[in-house]
Parts: structure tokens; C-alpha cells; sequence
């Protein structure tokens, strides 16, 4: 499933944060990719990072929810939009509906009610036959600016930066496009600006990391990637959450390398004799290793001729046939036992591997009797 991007707009803190923590966001294929805490702001980041689902409250500062999607939608941008208010006010809810929201959510949120309508802007997303994604450039609009060359310039070291183990280096080109900044925005720097450099220093880091055989989320793990954009936003604060990022990827990358090139697959096999029965998996593995679980992957098949799956699968269904044949095991116990806590995928596996269902394998040993 291919990850649909969302942008949260509100102007409650706590209300951001208990979206972010209650959304299914793997399991129904959603990444956010922006937040802002007034309308205005809210609009640079529709316009900019082209969202596939809107969640925005309805009552905000400078531009309020409706008046914002009424602005999209006059210029035909149907995306899909999920209005979330303390208010259960009926004008609200009317005008919600005349411009075709997928639900009006009330406060305080509840988990179950938003996975649904969050699912029903991914249904309806792929029901859009001439949806095709959009790929659009974050850096459309930042590059007539006077001094674009210049940043795109420092962008660029910025990037080279990644290449050494001194986060110092990091910390010194961060802080050069910080001065190119303050030394260009006049008064205040114009909100489509703000928003751009920040997408273009974030995709420039999310490609340095693909590039590498990473994945930006195994690389960054639990750090919030999403700065929120407000009134109160700063070019500095902005730059330090970007060099934080930066330096965090940098030094998380150097560690993987490290233990790469000491990874051993027969301390792997290992370990996977060891723990099978406990519901491990390729993930949980490659975090107990500090690697990747993409270059675990490639290590492992390469090494063993086999993949990580189909090893762990046949350390499971070995183990399993010993238990129903040797030890007698109540077949509705054995799946648990070696690492299944669906009993229905344990049989399936089973089945899938032998060829017979356990009680068909024990039944033969019985019938030979």
C-alpha cells in the first residue's frame, strides 16, 4: 500500500498530538506530512506538499477551517477533508457538508470514529480513477526568490555534510543557510518560504538516507519529523529542528555502517534458534542488530541461500511437527508455542509448509499404528 500524505491543522497542541497518537497511520498506509496550527499556515502547507487527506478544526486564528477549504475548493481542489470542532453546531456541521466533507469529528476525539473516516478518505481516494498521486516538487514557488542560487548552493553542502562523522560539519552548514536567511528576509520571511526551504531540506535528508540503503523511518525512529508551522514559528527554530534531524540521521547511519560490517549471520541463525518461539520477527531482529531490516535481508539470503522468513518459518514448522508427533502437544497449543499467536495463520502456515493440517499429520501417525 502506498502512503497517502495528510496534513493536520489545528490550533491545539494537544488536539495534533492525539491525532498523531491515535491514527492507524502504517496500518492504513497514511503519512503526515505537515502540521500548522492556523489557517493560513495551513493553506502554504496544502498548497506546497499537495496532501492526499485534510484533517483541520474548524475554529482557528487568521483563517478558520471553513473559509479554508472553501478557498480550495473554489479553485477545484477536492481532497478529501475530515473537519474536527469542539462545536457541535449546526451551521457548522451545514457548511461542513456543503463542501463535501467525508465527516465532521467532534472533540474530544475518539480512536475507533477517526480510523474509519481516515479509511473512508483512503476508499475514496482509491475509488478516483484518475488519481495518480502527486509527485509535485515542495520547491515550486522558493525559486524565484532573489537568493534561491544561493541556498540551493548551501543545500547542496548540506547534504555533503551527511558523508562525514563530524556532526560539527552538520551543525557549521546548517547554520551558514541560517544566516543566508536572516540575512534576506527583510522584516519577516513570507510564509511560502518558511514552508518551502523547510520541505527541500527534508526531502534533500529523506533522499540522502534512501540513497544509502536506509529507510528514513528506521533511521529516525520515534523522533518527530513534522515541525509545526505557526505564527510564532522562527527561521531558527525552524534550522535547529532541521540540524537535529540531520544530526541524528548522521550519526544513526554511521552506527548501522559500523555494525554491517561486523554483522554475522551465524550469530544470526543463532539467535533466531533461540528466540523463534518468542513471535520474533525481521524487524525486531534487525533493531537488536543495528542494522536495517532491508540489509538484513540482503545479508541474510545472500549468506544462507535462503530468506529471513522462510528460515524462521522452517525453524517453526520443524519444531512444531516435533511437538504434535513427540510430545503429544494439544494441537490448539502448539501454534503458541512456537511463536504464533493467531492459532488460524499457524494452521494455514502449516498447511501451506506440509502440505496437511496438523491434525491431519497426527492422524497419520495414529492410523500407522
Amino acid at each position: 500500500m502506498s502512503n497517502y500524505k495528510v496534513v493536520i491543522i489545528d490550533d491545539e497542541p494537544w488536539t495534533r498530538e492525539v491525532i498523531k497518537t491515535l491514527a492507524d497511520w502504517d496500518a492504513l498506509g497514511l503519512v503526515v506530512a505537515g502540521e500548522a496550527s492556523d489557517g493560513e499556515y495551513g493553506l502554504e502547507l496544502i498548497r506546497l506538499t499537495a496532501p492526499d487527506i485534510i484533517l483541520t478544526d474548524v475554529k482557528m486564528p487568521h483563517l478558520n477551517g471553513i473559509d479554508l477549504i472553501t478557498m480550495l475548493r473554489k479553485v477545484n481542489n477536492d481532497t478529501p477533508v475530515i473537519f474536527i470542532s469542539g462545536y457541535d453546531d449546526y451551521s457548522f456541521i451545514r457548511s461542513a457538508l456543503k463542501l463535501d466533507a467525508v465527516d465532521y469529528l467532534l472533540k474530544p476525539i475518539k480512536q475507533e470514529e477517526l480510523n474509519y473516516q481516515l479509511s473512508n478518505c483512503v476508499k475514496l481516494l482509491a475509488d478516483r480513477l484518475d488519481y495518480k498521486g502527486d509527485n509535485k516538487s515542495l520547491e515550486l514557488g522558493f525559486i524565484d526568490a532573489v537568493w534561491a542560487n544561493k541556498f540551493y548552493v548551501l543545500r547542496d553542502n548540506l547534504e555533503s555534510s551527511l558523508n562525514s562523522p563530524d556532526i560539527n560539519i552538520i551543525k557549521h552548514k546548517c547554520n551558514e543557510i541560517y544566516q543566508l536567511i536572516q540575512k534576506n528576509m527583510d522584516e519577516k520571511l513570507s510564509k511560502s518560504n518558511l514552508v518551502c526551504i523547510y520541505y527541500t531540506l527534508m526531502n534533500t535528508l529523506e533522499n540522502f538516507i534512501l540513497s544509502r540503503d536506509f529507510v528514513p523511518k528506521e533511521i529516525l525512529k520515534k523522533n518527530d519529523t513534522s515541525f509545526v508551522f505557526s505564527r510564532d514559528s522562527s527561521p531558527m527554530e525552524m534550522m535547529d529542528f532541521i540540524q537535529n534531524l540531520y544530526c541524528i540521521a548522521s550519526e544513526q547511519m554511521q552506527e548501522y555502517n559500523r555494525n554491517r560490517n561486523r554483522l554475522d549471520i551465524g550469530k544470526i541463525k543463532k539467535y533466531l534458534e533461540e528466540h523463534y518461539t518468542e513471535g520474533i520477527t525481521l524487524e525486531l531482529t534487525a533493531a537488536a542488530y543495528y542494522v536495517s531490516k532491508e540489509y538484513l535481508s540482503k545479508a541474510f539470503k545472500a549468506a544462507t541461500g535462503k530468506g529471513f522468513l522462510e528460515y524462521l518459518t522452517e525453524l517453526r514448522m520443524e519444531r512444531a511437527k516435533e511437538l504434535i508427533l513427540d510430545y503429544k502437544i494439544p494441537l490448539k497449543e502448539v501454534g503458541e508455542m512456537v511463536g504464533y499467536l493467531d492459532q488460524a495463520h499457524f494452521y494455514k502456515t502449516f498447511k501451506r509448509y506440509f502440505g496437511k493440517t496438523p491434525g491431519e499429520v497426527r492422524g497419520l501417525i495414529i492410523d500407522n499404528k
